[in-house]
């Protein structure tokens, strides 16, 4: 991969002493001659015990300014690790593309960070730290393996979490499709598989849309997360990226015989929007609903820097047809430009100013444009044509495909081994040199940790990553590598996923459906220390299976299940679903066994599921616990009752944030 040039020097324009969230001395920088900024917090002297730990943001960077908004962060790196924390914006600004550009991106600027800031530790504590450790989550987790990979003079432990290392050719592709043919019965879908439910999701699908979902589950969307089934803005990332590596597919899908475009151009017309618009509005960061605040915010623009939204006059009774389409200024200031909708919130439309820095300056009300999504219908097909047999199914020495363990539902698209689809050859994500991806060899430790309800970053994807450790390792990877499931856990924080994503705003319901991995992260960051600093091994991989259909489906045995999380079940009336008149009674049962050490310290009961939880009493001594509640509702209607648990490896003494499970159970109350 190419690299930039030798870096200058560093500088620092900001140093004082801070007291939020604890006590601390803040320094922020950067380096001459490149983009890179950075931001490092020392604790006092008397809590230094020559360590750092250094966190990279997830996406595609580019921020250096996240970790002083996590305020656990700083109780476990101060007050039980003692090391200090580092953060860079990943050697580039946020609307700078996608973070994987060049070895600069993917580890260099993380690694010239902490070399820096050895230099300032070892002035401010008169001692350079001994170790080094580095973690984040989606982006920030591939390249954290980047860093471990490639600087092994920098880092001797890593903890990447809920990243895509996927041997398949496109994770976002069939989650498109699906959102094109079945979004409309989303509904029904999501009730089917909640607890309690029927079990079928395809119970009220057609035969087009059933064999969509087959698709969807087959390349690894997680079952159990399709309340997360809504369209999300990175799709335009990779729909925008493939665009630049192959934009001969564009016109192939629709002229070129074996593609859908072209074989049943009439079945693919209710998906086709093409129009001309007028604008109506434009919108600033101020004025903007939070969810397109939010996308704006990511990508660098401030508040009032940038117009992050736009209205057309479209007149279309479903205007999210308009997600991924995309509009092309044919009058004003801005004519002649094109943007991707990456996102629809009523009647605004916005951008991703990963692929769109400017956004909407420029336009004004009045303005003209072309709409068409024909280029994004082709690219919800294009996992089809990009199966990457190579690489999920080698040919084995008889020259029949090998498929690796998990994928053998891809077979339905091949005949006699070969696909039936015609076949692209460009990569997937455009790389300055051509990277060749993870290696999976290092010489420090990691702890790798996955989510299972992760619908933006597919969970059987790290599956390829864990073989990649072990074709390099061998027996040996027991000694250098671990993998822990977050059960019930998504992309990130619940109560800001689901609102930001999804129709259903409210924080507390994504709570009670929903956990975070912050407690798994604080775990892995404390075991990290002990297995590399004191050969302490940390407790085993979560057993888990991958299915011939792409699931994943972790172990429910606790005395077998392995990992850190606790194993939680839950009953209402003895079973997964009560029905019941209103004022009658319901007896609800939750029951939780800590595994991988430590103990519960923390459980409780929501049944409303809406985030209103009520405590009960544990001690916080005992691995197992059994929280019995009895409850009425005065009003006829479906809940979803929700115990959650949470765990810590020193019992009650332990820091927050806890380790967090849940279980959940259907009450539906009539007259």
């Amino acid at each position: 991969m190419t690299s930039i040039s030798e870096p200058g020097a560093a500088f620092i324009d900001l140093d004082e002493q801070r007291d939020h969230p604890v006590p601390h001395r803040y320094v922020h920088g950067g380096f001459e001659g490149t983009h890179t900024l950075f931001s490092l917090y020392f604790p006092p002297a008397e809590m230094y015990r020559g360590r750092f730990f250094q966190y990279l943001e997830g996406g595609s960077g580019g921020h250096e300014n996240l970790v002083s908004v996590q305020k656990w962060l700083f109780r476990v790196a101060f007050e039980d690790l003692g090391g200090y924390l580092v953060e860079s914006n990943q050697g580039h600004h946020p609307n700078e593309g996608m973070g994987f550009a060049n070895d600069w991106q993917l580890f260099g600027a993380s690694a010239e960070t902490a070399v820096f800031a050895r230099t300032m530790a070892a002035e401010m504590y008169g001692e350079a730290p001994h170790h080094g450790y580095v973690w984040g989550g989606s982006g920030g987790g591939s390249r954290s393996i980047y860093c471990l990979e490639n600087r092994p003079d920098v880092y001797d432990g890593a903890s990447p979490h809920v990243i895509w290392s996927s041997p398949l050719g496109s994770n976002w592709s069939p989650v498109g499709e699906w959102w094109l043919r079945c979004r409309h019965a989303l509904g029904d879908l999501i009730d089917a598989v909640e607890p309690g439910g029927s079990g079928d999701p395809h119970a009220k699908l057609s035969a087009s849309q059933r064999e969509a979902m087959a698709a969807l589950y087959r390349f690894g969307y997680p079952r159990g997360a399709e309340s997360q089934l809504w369209c999300f803005s990175p799709w335009t990332w990779g729909f925008a990226g493939y665009r630049e590596t192959d934009p001969s597919y564009f016109e192939d899908f629709w002229k070129v015989p074996g593609y859908l475009g072209h074989d049943d151009p009439a079945g693919l017309a209710p998906l086709v929007l093409e129009m001309d618009a007028t604008v109506t509005r434009t919108v600033g960061g101020a004025e903007a609903p939070t969810d397109i605040a939010v996308l704006a915010a990511t990508a660098g623009a401030g508040r009032d820097d940038h117009k992050v939204g736009i209205a057309l006059d479209a007149g279309l009774a479903d205007r999210e047809q308009l997600f991924g389409a995309t509009i092309r200024f044919t009058s004003g200031k801005a004519a002649g430009r094109s943007v991707i909708v990456s996102m629809v919130s009523g009647e605004l439309l916005s951008t991703s100013g990963e692929h769109a820095p400017e956004l909407f300056d420029g336009v004004e009300v009045g303005d003209e444009v072309h709409v068409e999504n024909r280029d994004f219908v082709a690219w919800c097909h294009l996992w089809r044509h990009t199966l990457s047999l190579d690489l999920m199914a080698p040919r084995g020495d008889d020259g029949k495909r090998q498929f690796l363990e998990g994928f053998d539902g891809m077979r339905a698209y091949t005949l006699d081994d070969e696909p039936l689809f015609p076949q692209r050859t460009a990569p997937l994500v455009p790389q300055e040199g051509g990277g060749t991806g993870h290696s999976g060899r290092f010489e420090g430790k990691m702890i790798h940790v996955n989510a299972t309800h992760d619908a933006q970053v597919w969970p059987n994807g790290v599956v390829a990553y864990r073989e990649k450790v072990r074709a390099r390792a061998g027996d040996a990877i027991r000694d250098r590598y671990r993998l822990w499931w977050v059960e019930h856990a998504p992309h990130g924080a619940p109560q800001i996923l689901g609102p930001a994503l999804t129709p259903e705003k409210d924080p507390g319901v994504w709570q009670s459906r929903l956990v975070d991995y912050d407690g798994v992260t604080a775990r892995a960051l404390r075991d990290l220390v002990d297995w590399v600093e004191g050969g302490t091994a940390p407790p085993p991989d979560t057993a888990f299976i991958m299915t011939n259909d792409g699931g994943i489906k972790v172990e429910s045995d606790p005395g077998r299940r392995g990992g850190v999380q606790p194993v939680v079940s839950a009953t209402a009336n003895g079973d997964n679903r009560a029905d019941v008149k209103v004022g009658e009674p319901v007896r609800l049962v939750g029951t939780a066994d800590q595994v991988g050490g430590g103990t519960i310290v923390a459980a409780e009961w929501d049944v409303l599921g809406s985030g209103t939880w009520e405590r009960a009493g544990v001690d916080g001594a005992r691995a197992r616990v059994s929280v019995e509640t009895v409850t009425a509702y005065d009003r006829p209607g479906t809940y979803f009752a929700s115990f959650r648990v949470g765990s810590h490896r020193d019992g009650k003494a332990g820091n927050k944030p806890y380790v967090r499970n849940l279980a959940r159970v259907r009450v539906v109350v009539t007259d």
